[in-house]
């Protein structure tokens, strides 16, 4: 029975090798260089907030982090690719509150399941718009806009990024909320809109701080209210939605660092410290404070919750808002 004895010996260690490669692995963690999938464009918000994270991490680990833009699908090309990779910490996705929650109610059909295939590891910044109208449109004041679109149902339009972005979906969010009809003008980009909205061609829409400071500076924009829940230091006399008198038409987005489902807890562990330290370095906040962004400090099984309760709360905005896509 000696054979029988040499057998089982070597398939326990054989077991106890394999069983305990991921503990291994998680303790060297990382050996080598990151990959951080941002499933967007190169030069957005996005991309520019990913690579301040980028550069901060392999401060903190040690190791680099490289930035790999992957856009489509409204950020699901980037999320599959990270969902379907090896979960073992060496390939991260800047997720969003699009492609976390928004998406499962904009797409008849996803090929993952965020809750399921990807884990949360920390959050980042939360994210608020703000409505700007061409200089001589006639609203000074959010309210003005709202009682002339009342008047005349349908005939002011705003434009978007796109159908489905954060930028229709706040203007349908604010449709909802004071009962008013426009007429939505969508484009291809963020870009093009503003472009139009400058041009006199568009009335009004909803856009990002960075993006429309500069031109309310100039006096070409004028902006009307924050959607999102707190005033902005770079806007210190405009209005919150709330505070113009339509809390429910407030809407911010969000963003965090998510992994494949069955990445190792020390790794996450790791990842989540690091992002942390990251998210609150006074440089860190200090820039993202000057475009309208702040850190929202949840981590692991805390951001994990609140990714999954936004399902239900953008799938509403969604519904409200009319907007499908193929």
């Amino acid at each position: 029975m000696q054979w029988w004895t040499r057998l089982m010996t070597a398939a326990f260690v054989s077991a106890g090798a394999m069983f305990a490669a991921p503990a291994a692995q998680a303790q060297d963690y990382p050996a080598r260089s990151i990959t951080l999938v941002v499933p967007f464009a190169a030069a957005g918000i996005s991309d520019n907030q990913s690579r301040l994270l980028a550069r901060k991490l392999a401060d903190s680990l040690g190791k680099p982090v490289v930035v790999e833009n992957r856009p489509g699908a409204s950020g699901m090309v980037g999320a599959e690719a990270v969902a379907h990779s090896r979960p073992d910490g060496y390939t991260l996705l800047y997720g969003t509150h699009g492609t976390q929650a928004a998406n499962l109610a904009l797409f008849a059909q996803l090929r993952i399941d965020p809750a399921k295939d990807l884990r949360a590891v920390h959050s980042l910044f939360r994210q608020s718009t703000v409505l700007v109208a061409n200089a001589d449109a006639p609203y000074r004041t959010l309210e003005e806009l709202v009682q002339a679109a009342r008047q005349r149902p349908e005939t002011i339009n705003y434009a978007s990024a796109g159908s489905g972005t954060q930028t229709h979906l706040a203007a349908a969010r604010l449709q909802s909320a004071s009962d008013i009809a426009l007429t939505h003008i969508p484009y291809k980009g963020a870009a093009p809109a503003l472009a139009d909205v400058l041009a006199g061609n568009v009335e009004v829409m909803f856009s990002y701080p960075e993006s429309v400071m500069q031109h309310i500076q100039a006096g070409k924009l004028r902006v009307l209210a924050v959607a999102g829940k707190s005033r902005l230091a770079i806007m210190p006399d405009v209005p919150t939605m709330s505070e113009a008198g339509y809390p429910d038409a407030a809407l911010e987005g969000w963003s965090g660092v998510f992994v494949p489902a069955g990445t190792p807890d020390d790794v996450v562990a790791k990842l989540a410290a690091a992002i942390k330290e990251a998210t609150e370095a006074p440089d860190v906040v200090a820039s993202m404070a000057a475009i309208g962004s702040f850190p929202m400090g949840l981590s692991d099984a805390d951001f994990q919750r609140f990714a999954e309760q936004e399902i239900p709360r953008w799938k509403d905005v969604v519904a409200k808002s009319g907007a499908r896509l193929e």
